[in-house]
């Protein structure tokens, strides 16, 4: 099999690493992306299993593992918030050490979730508004305007801020062999914005991008981006995907077909060698996740 999974799906059912893989495994995977909620004591279990062949490991998801009592979340740490004290330094220092682990386990790829500038009220009101079919209408055009106005005006140092970090970051991650790529995040408020990738492609040829499948079509139902345009464009920088579905406005990580998302957009995408990796919901059934591996198989054959 071709693709990978997130550990995220299943490792909060399980107290051992070991039965967390042999589920993964009994669904016909091979390879897995070790996700932000990978416990810490199953560690050494995976590099042990990675070592002796009985998995693969494809990607991590920073950061990874997760700190002793900390809440699971892909956000945990920011490499460009300014709104703590202490900066970016925390996330710095958890992104090096996920580029460590990754280096351990044989990983090639990190996908890391950069920050998100302070404006979640203002995403909010768009996102209800999304919810109560308000998109396209002018109180909706005000909305999002207004949403750009105040990012704009906050973005620049936060970007500053971000480009530090991958200052200290990159070096380590070349010296180790690893590609650091930033996720796309489903609204506004993340960090980098498509414009801002591109301005960071330029100044950091290493720099990777990761596209979330499911993210893109969320951005695109709030009016964000067109998905198939972006995708075209980043393509010769995508690092990797997570591949889930859409079935209306916000609501994806649900496993194909039956949603929004046009997966033939990525036939050229998914010639390259990168990792694919299945992101379902908590909730999804390993019947569910076979359909869409079979469904995506007919697609991108």
């Amino acid at each position: 099999m071709r693709y990978s999974i997130s550990t995220n799906w299943n490792s909060y059912r399980h107290d051992s690493a070991e039965s967390m893989l042999e589920e993964i495994l009994s669904l016909g995977f091979e390879t897995v992306e070790l996700g932000y909620a990978l416990p810490r004591a199953f560690a050494e279990t995976v590099i042990q299993w990675q070592k002796e062949g009985k998995i693969k490991i494809s990607s991590l998801h920073a950061f990874c593992p997760i700190q002793n009592g900390a809440t699971p979340t892909p956000e945990l740490f920011s490499i460009c918030d300014l709104r703590d004290s202490r900066g970016p330094r925390q996330g710095i220092s958890a992104a090096i050490e996920t580029g460590e682990y990754a280096a351990k386990v044989g990983a090639k790829v990190v996908v890391m979730h950069a920050g998100r500038i302070p404006v979640a009220r203002y995403v909010n009101k768009l996102s209800t508004l999304l919810e109560k079919g308000y998109v396209g209408t002018r109180r909706y055009e005000r909305a999002l305007v207004k949403l750009m106005d105040k990012r704009e005006k906050l973005a620049e140092k936060q970007l500053d801020a971000l480009r530090d970090a991958l200052d200290e970051i990159l070096p380590e991650y070349e010296r180790l062999g690893i590609t650091l790529a930033l996720e796309n995040l489903p609204t506004y408020d993340g960090v980098p914005s498509e414009p801002e990738f591109d301005m960071l492609f330029t100044e950091y040829p290493t720099l990777g991008y990761w596209h979330d499948i499911g993210h893109g079509q969320v951005r695109q139902n709030l009016g964000h981006i067109y998905h198939k345009g972006i995708v075209k464009r980043f393509t010769p920088r995508i690092a990797g995907m997570h591949i889930h579905d859409v079935t209306e406005g916000m609501a994806d990580h649900q496993m194909p077909p039956g949603g929004m998302v046009k997966f033939d957009i990525f036939n050229d995408v998914v010639k390259k060698d990168i990792p694919l990796v299945f992101e379902p919901s908590h909730g999804c059934d390993g019947q569910s996740i076979k359909n869409a591996v079979k469904y995506l198989d007919e697609i991108w054959q």
